[in-house]
């Protein structure tokens, strides 16, 4: 989520004297200097979007050349202001996000907005009630000076942290499960003050005022619904957000009576106590808007996936982000999608905003809905959150210019949904009682998928009534197409009644969709709006009438698809929240490898590769989830995961085990039948303490807290042949500890940076390690070193600055410091206080190869915003995969209008990746997904120009960093949090580059575009990497991936699997070593066996499960002092295999090059 971009001014226009006519708000325009005065007598002193248009019911004089259909350049909130309501502090609106900071010089638009719980506080010193003022609202103001409230926070000002300093008695006195809650939560560090100490982060505040400031005070800006109230709730340090963090704060949040939620944030990690708690949230009655993207992607975040919930979508001036004077005689509309938001099926509102970020556009949302549920309660006739939605709907302005930057159609579309609020016409809706009924679908599911070759029909149910009607009537139609015409539907099903009614409300007859829709190729977008990735889109459409004609309206969308290259069963629909890629591994020696996986609901599974099903004693489960409160019918579930699993033998003697870390915090080991090891889980909390209340004043940083985005690396550190556990914490430290749980000498390693940043530059001191360390050999030794990236950084200051640093760490076995590191990696832009913490920060994760083949690693890493640096063991940079360019250099704020742009030159941007031979000469290469620098900049900095973020697949010589001939290659979509895998998938012995996205869509990638076949249909997001294997022994590369929505994938395809040896998982390998490489496919199980005297027969495994040839069989005689013997294998995997024995009970052993042993198998 953003806030405003860099190039805009805080300086506002100025009304007109006519405006400011009238007794006093809202009878005439606030006095705020970021609203009122939009232009001075003759002349026009501020640009366009500098100031609050947004709000506005008429077109501003600044901007002659901008035309408009209700000719107003906003959602005629002011008119809305002025004639119904400036809101009421009845309603009372949550806003969930990073912590509201006090520090922040901003904090008196907020002090006495923000909600005060009257049950845990005495009433103000002399007053005989919590409201001293008799203002109507109990706020801070009353307590001031109230000598039992001091200015603790030392800003100057009454505010709630000085009440929460001053009466936090460590009781529940309202006995609600919170103690002392006297102004909102905090869910990340589970106190009770909803405060951020990183006194530089003022992006929750920027919102919280977009949403309710105080107006009409003569300082900043309007809020939306002046009058609401806000609850405060901390779910993160940024906005960057756990499942169980989200749900917990959601559902406080309507446990203290919001009847809106704003969420500002972004799901890491998607599960069913999640979509427990937004279908609460819906029956209760609450409007919840949240997030979508600010990347311009259609992938399925937040706001754009969750049922009932509307995403923050927004529209902006055309010139928005263009300095004066070009700004105000190039404005042409106010009407243009932010290129800061998201778009597709879900698009429900486009809101005017100033700068357009998804940020902006989720409480202006729910400012808005802040407003009709005060008008509703102060006239008397409230409205319900369904009933909300579709007032707005009916009365929103139909946004249908195909002129448009991102061109708009009749009716809704994927691009603006039903259009701009217009919230002066909603508010004389509800004067009128001109209220349509209400209908909601409530299955199938958002993007699930359904194929008609194994599927006859798909039943939709859903929720109609007519609450203010005598009787209704519905209709279920559906329809080929994410925006098919009125005249392609059909009916599905139909209906009528008086009372509410919940159940069946017809089905989708697939046998009724066309074959040129579901059976068609899958082929990459060739236009700025993707459209490709809705393909085998299928609509729904519930509307129903009430007696009085007037109608409701809601919309789904489902994917229709058969996928040949699909093997039989799959995709397997698992539940929301499969963001964890699956590993490949025969954990029980069946002779066909299990996919194994964590989820959402802190369940990991291990399947069957061939059928599906799930091995027995599978799946386990982490840690249950500890809520601050239960819910009824709400089932928090267990320790979320998000990470990919590492599977290694960590005992060396043949038998597999299954490592997982929870977004908690904790990591966990199970052995091959689900059961867990002694000695596990491990806590990741060294270091770790609670912020001091009140919040201390701490620039730019991130205290160490207990959590985990990084899978778990298996490594032999300390040269016992076992597998010791290395894990990146969010408190900082790099730990390690032995199969048995008891921690390595020397770690955990907090890793810290000493050295003072350059002249010009602050020090970011976030000590979470978010992402995975990699495996390596820096100094030729033969003993291992951990190389790892921090989010320690470099930069100009906060937002978006040009040029920074990031740096790379690396540690010896024994968690000493390798000479020469840290590294300083140059960033073309930083972007702190972004509130997405690591992923504008950084998120790549090193990747690990002798480049040079001198027996030394190389090391290839970078920050966002910039190339992949190659790095030797030494700690220099010695090559840029790609150039170290300023692309806003070139970029001309007319010329981006006009979609002119610099050479879009990739950089890296949210992805990590992968060594491999591929391409035509076969040599060793790096590939990445990466974002072209100049559109992503023109994309954030001029988010009304309609220029779309330009995304490529990578590829470079390794040796040399020249780009690998064909490479880069254009991609559907980003590969957000994603990274390639190199595999052979055509059956020509060459590898190919394999990568995902979050836009539905599965490459591979040769050196003259797409492979044959490719690319695959995905329906979602697909985080990290897939994996290839073969999975029933055919000698070829099946692809197996999870995604966000619930879906487990397996293909097909002509690879070999015998040509499977380059990059074939996340992070490189099982052990997920990140080094190029690494063996650490175990030989498989022996089968068939038999035996004939000293003659044992068998179905010979192979060197890497049953691929290959092992090296040797160790034949261990009976008797406790009994040595192996090894005897080198003869025979290929899948052939038969003779050994000669010696009598007695004996046991078998394969074993490959590597030392890696297969399972044990006993024979007398």
């Amino acid at each position: 989520m953003r806030s405003k971009s860099v190039v805009l001014a805080a300086l506002m226009l100025l009304w007109g004297p006519a405006a400011l006519a009238g007794p006093g708000f809202p009878a005439t325009p606030p006095d705020d200097p970021g609203y009122a005065g939009a232009e001075a007598p003759g002349q026009c002193r501020k640009v366009a979007g500098q100031e609050q248009h947004a709000l506005y019911s008429f077109m501003p004089r600044c901007t002659p050349g901008a035309k408009d259909p209700e000719n107003a350049s906003g959602m005629s909130v002011d008119k809305a202001w002025r004639e119904y309501t400036t809101g009421s502090p009845d309603v009372l609106i949550a806003y969930v996000e990073g912590g509201i900071n006090w520090h922040n010089g901003d904090g008196a638009e907020l002090a006495d907005k923000v909600y005060l719980n009257t049950g845990e506080l005495p009433v103000p010193e002399g007053s005989t009630a919590h409201d001293r003022n008799g203002d109507g609202v109990v706020t801070a103001a009353d307590y001031a000076g109230d000598p039992r409230v001091k200015d603790a926070n030392g800003n100057g000002r009454t505010d709630p942290e000085d009440l929460i300093a001053a009466f936090s008695d460590g009781e529940d006195d309202d006995g609600n499960g919170f103690t002392d809650d006297i102004s909102g939560w905090d869910f990340y560090e589970r106190q009770n003050d909803p405060a951020t100490y990183d006194s530089t982060y003022g992006h929750a505040n920027s919102q919280m005022k977009t949403l309710a400031a105080q107006t009409d005070n003569a300082t900043e800006g309007a809020g939306v619904c002046p009058r609401c109230r806000i609850l405060p709730i901390r779910a993160g340090q940024e906005a960057l957000d756990r499942t169980d963090d989200l749900a917990q704060a959601w559902l406080y949040a309507a446990h203290m009576g919001a009847k809106v939620i704003v969420s500002t944030t972004a799901d890491l990690g998607y599960s069913g106590y999640m979509r427990q708690t937004v279908d609460k949230l819906w029956r209760d009655g609450v409007v919840m808007v949240e997030s979508s993207n600010d990347f311009d992607s259609t992938d399925h975040q937040g706001g754009m996936f969750w049922p009932h919930v509307i995403p923050g979508n927004g529209l902006v001036a055309n010139t928005a982000g263009v300095p004066d004077p070009l700004a105000n005689p190039l404005t042409s509309t106010y009407r243009a999608r932010s290129g800061q938001t998201s778009f597709g099926p879900k698009a429900m509102f486009s809101v005017a905003t100033q700068g357009g970020s998804t940020s902006e556009s989720t409480p202006t949302t729910g400012g808005v809905f802040g407003l009709l549920l005060s008008y509703g309660i102060q006239i008397g006739r409230p409205l319900t959150n369904e009933e909300a939605v579709q007032v707005l709907r009916a009365t929103a302005s139909d946004i249908d210019d195909p002129s448009l930057p991102w061109a708009g159609r009749p009716g809704w579309d994927r691009q603006y949904g039903y259009g701009r609020p217009n919230v002066a016409k909603a508010l004389q809706a509800v004067k009128d009682g001109a209220v349509p009924p209400v209908g909601s679908i409530t299955g199938p599911g958002w993007y699930s998928l359904h194929d008609p070759e194994t599927t006859s029909d798909v039943e939709v149910t859903g929720y109609v009534a007519a609450p203010r009607s005598s009787k209704y009537r519905y209709e279920l139609e559906w329809a080929p197409g994410v925006e098919p015409a009125d005249g392609a539907f059909r009916t599905g099903g139909s209906g009528s009644g008086t009372a509410p009614f919940d159940g069946r409300v017809g089905s989708v007859d697939l046998s009724k969709v066309p074959e040129s829709v579901w059976k068609k190729q899958y082929a990459l977008s060739a236009d700025k709006a993707l459209s490709a990735s809705e393909q085998y889109t299928v609509t729904l459409r519930l509307r129903v009438w009430d007696a009085s004609g007037r109608m409701s309206e809601e919309r789904r969308a489902i994917g229709v698809h058969h996928d040949p290259a699909l093997r039989a069963g799959f995709p397997m629909k698992l539940g929301v929240g499969n963001e964890s890629q699956p590993a490949l591994a025969d954990l029980q020696g069946t002779g066909r490898q299990a996919i194994v996986y964590g989820d959402g609901d802190g369940r990991v599974h291990a399947r069957d590769g061939s059928t599906g099903a799930e091995l027995p004693g599978w799946p386990v489960t982490t840690l249950p989830t500890v809520p601050q409160r239960g819910y009824p019918g709400v089932d928090p579930g267990h320790e979320p995961i998000v990470a990919p699993v590492a599977i290694g033998d960590l005992f060396h003697d043949g038998r597999q085990q299954v490592v997982v870390t929870s977004t908690t915090g904790r990591t966990y080991a199970f052995d091959a039948s689900g059961r867990p090891l002694p000695g596990w889980p491990k806590v990741l909390d060294a270091g770790v303490a609670k912020p001091a209340i009140p919040r201390p004043a701490l620039k730019y940083t991130r205290l160490p807290v207990q959590g985990a985005t990084a899978s778990p690396m298996l490594a032999d550190l300390d040269g016992d042949r076992r597998l010791d556990v290395v894990q990146a914490g969010w408190d900082g430290r790099l730990h390690a500890w032995r199969p048995d749980g008891s921690e390595l000498p020397g770690w955990p390693v907090e890793v810290t940076l000493d050295r003072k940043p350059p002249s010009g530059y602050v020090r970011i001191d976030d000590h979470k390690l978010a992402g995975m360390p990699a495996l390596a050999d820096l100094d030729g030794d033969g003993r291992p070193e951990v190389v790892v990236r921090s989010q320690r950084s470099e930069s100009k200051g906060g937002g978006e600055q040009f040029y920074g640093a990031n740096f790379v760490f690396a540690y010896h076995a024994d968690g000493s410091p390798v000479a020469g590191w840290p590294v300083r990696t140059p960033s073309t832009m930083t972007f702190y206080g972004s509130a997405q913490e690591f992923v504008t920060e950084g998120v790549n994760q090193p990747a690990v190869a002798d480049v040079d083949g001198d027996g030394k690693d190389e090391v290839a890493t970078g920050p966002s915003f910039s190339p992949t640096y190659l790095i030797s063991g030494a700690g220099k940079i010695i090559k840029n995969f790609g150039p170290l360019e300023n692309p806003a250099a070139a970029l001309s704020p007319g010329a981006v209008l006009g979609g002119n742009l610099p050479a879009d030159v990739p950089l890296s941007f949210t992805t990590t990746g992968a060594f491999g031979k591929f391409g035509p000469f076969g040599r060793l290469g790096y590939t990445e997904a990466g974002s072209g620098a100049a559109s992503l900049i023109a994309a954030l900095l001029f988010p009304g120009s309609g220029q779309p973020v330009g995304n490529y697949q990578r590829g470079y010589d390794a040796a040399t960093s020249l780009p690998v001939p064909g490479f880069p290659q254009g991609r559907t979509g980003l590969g957000f949090l994603g990274s390639p895998l190199i595999a052979d998938v055509t059956g020509d012995g060459r590898a190919e580059v394999v990568d995902g996205g979050d836009t539905s869509t599965l490459h591979a990638f040769s050196g003259t575009g797409q492979a044959a076949g490719f690319p695959f249909f995905t329906g979602g997001w697909l985080l990290w990497a897939p994996t290839a294997g073969d999975l029933d022994g055919d000698g070829r590369t099946d692809l197996v991936a999870t995604t966000r929505e619930g879906y487990l994938f397996a293909w097909k395809t002509a690879g070999k699997a015998a040509a499977n040896s380059e990059w074939w998982t996340y992070h490189h390998d099982e052990h997920r070593s990140g080094r190029y490489g690494t063996d650490t496919r175990p030989p498989g199980a022996l089968r068939g066996v038999s035996r004939q005297g000293n003659t044992v027969a068998f179905t010979a495994p192979g060197d890497d499960w049953y691929t290959g040839r092992a090296a040797s069989y160790l034949v261990t005689p009976p008797g406790t002092t009994a040595k192996a013997t090894a005897v080198s294998a003869t025979a290929d995997a899948g052939k038969p295999q003779t050994l000669t024995v010696p009598a007695g009970r004996v046991t078998i052993q394969a074993v490959d090059r590597a030392g890696n042993r297969g399972p044990a198998f006993s024979i007398g």
